[in-house]
């Protein structure tokens, strides 16, 4: 099996959860649908005859490593949220979740729980992804340096992909996303190439401090309150003309989260879009 094929397999398990969490309305399902256009470029990147990696196995590893954070800890959510299938909304609270809960996914779970956006679910979700699960999947397979130019070229790729999947999101989800963006214009930096790119370097020096004896646990304390520092950045800003102003527009501006009838990725137009980013 080569790395483009293992990666396939990662793309081809997030889009089952994808349908899963669309079937019960579950507001993961908008980042998932993010995570699985940008690993289907990591694949049509792989698959090409010059990947322009060096070690493109240790890409496909370090894809793979990273969606078995994520998995785990959606399969805890999952396990929280009960075999009855309960909103994450009837889970207000990060407290609510049972220490197997990455602290940075029991923040973004406690964030569903209240009125929530589709571009805060991609926002919350992809911040905890990169702040929290990247450094801990870096930190076990303990890269060394000449992994670091392969690293780049990965945010390359998967920055390029993030800017071309917007408007598929909001056709998906929401088509107010293009107001609503506005609203979070000074939040929104992470989704775009520039955004990624300083997250995941930022990952990158955070699993060095992961290695290190004498700094892991700062290191490990810092990356699991990041993501819900960020939330509370974005809900409740230290500007209180700011913060009235989110306050107002979130009461006044519906969710208006939609869901599709149709549980397949996007239309054909969007698929190529997906393909022709890496």
């Amino acid at each position: 099996m080569t790395g483009a094929d293992e990666v396939a397999l990662v793309a081809a398990e997030l889009d089952r959860r994808r349908v899963e969490f669309e079937l019960h309305h579950d507001p993961r399902a908008a980042f998932a649908y993010i995570y699985v256009a940008l690993t289907r470029s990591l694949e049509v990147q792989l698959r090409q005859a010059e990947t322009g990696f060096d070690d493109p196995e240790w890409v496909a590893d370090l894809a793979t490593a990273l969606a078995h954070e994520y998995f785990t800890a959606m399969d805890a959510v999952d396990q929280a949220l009960g075999a009855a299938r309960a909103t994450p909304r009837g889970l207000p609270s990060a407290r609510a979740f049972p220490g197997e809960v990455p602290q940075p996914w029991r923040d973004v779970q406690a964030a569903f729980g209240r009125r929530s956006y589709v571009l805060e679910d991609v926002l919350f979700s992809m911040t905890a992804h990169i702040s929290y699960d990247l450094p801990i999947a870096l930190q076990r397979m303990a890269p060394v340096a000449t992994h670091i130019a392969d690293f780049h070229r990965m945010n390359d790729v998967l920055g390029t992909a993030v800017e071309g999947v917007q408007d598929g999101l909001a056709e998906r989800y929401s088509r107010a996303l293009a107001v609503l963006d506005k609203v979070f214009a000074r939040q929104d930096e992470l989704f775009s190439n520039y955004g990624i790119r300083v997250a995941r370097g930022l990952a990158w020096f955070n699993a060095d401090r992961l290695l290190d004896a004498s700094g892991s646990a700062d290191a490990l304390d810092s990356i699991r309150r990041s993501a819900g520092a960020f939330i509370r950045e974005v809900r409740s800003p230290d500007d209180w003309r700011l913060r009235l102003v989110l306050r107002i527009a979130r009461f006044l501006v519906p969710e208006r989260r939609r869901w599709p009838d149709e549980p397949g990725f996007g239309p054909p137009a969007e698929q190529t879009r997906v393909a022709r980013a890496g």
